[in-house]
């Protein structure tokens, strides 16, 4: 009875040190987020949760390294402001470390496709955590904007998949 309890112990600690020896050491992981003075509420695509780019095919990528494919409107509303208020609306999220720049915006940072965000011109690029200013008019206390959201890739060849990404849309008042 007794070796069965060490032959138990034993296994258990070497088991227990398989385990621990394929653990990192160390690890990092990037904290976001946002302080606002603002009153506003803040609505992102109508308040759905999901925003649809469409399907893509591997060619509409060649040639187009770090380049947006495609454009969807991402509108973003704001209510219940204070009159006259100025503010950014900022984009938040994790990008890919294959692009510098970062402006790919990703569900793991290993990841070569995802999705970039420009401004209302179409063509303006919007990097993770910049934005656009948004003034509201003297009297108004209501504000619109609209995002362009298309998917992009760090390689000519992407890898076909469903792709995601969550981002966090903020309107920042200092």
């Amino acid at each position: 009875m007794n070796m069965k309890i060490v032959a138990a112990t034993l296994l258990t600690l070497g088991l227990s040190s398989a385990v621990v020896a394929n653990a990192a050491t160390s690890a990092e992981v990037t904290l976001q987020g946002a302080i606002t003075n603002s009153t506003c509420n803040l609505i992102v695509n109508g308040g759905k949760s999901t925003l649809n780019m469409g399907v893509f095919k591997g060619e509409d990528f060649k040639g187009k390294i770090n380049q947006k494919v495609g454009s969807t409107d991402m509108p973003v509303s704001l209510t219940g402001c204070t009159a006259g208020e100025t503010g950014t609306l900022i984009v938040q999220g994790m990008t890919s470390v294959k692009n510098n720049d970062q402006n790919i915006f990703v569900n793991n940072d290993a990841n070569t496709v995802g999705f970039m965000v420009t401004q209302s011109d179409g063509s303006t690029i919007v990097k993770n955590g910049q934005g656009v200013a948004v003034n509201l008019g003297k009297e108004d206390t209501t504000g619109q904007y609209t995002f362009k959201v298309g998917m992009a890739s760090t390689t000519e060849s992407p890898i076909g998949g469903a792709y995601t990404a969550p981002i966090l849309v903020a309107y920042i008042v200092n």
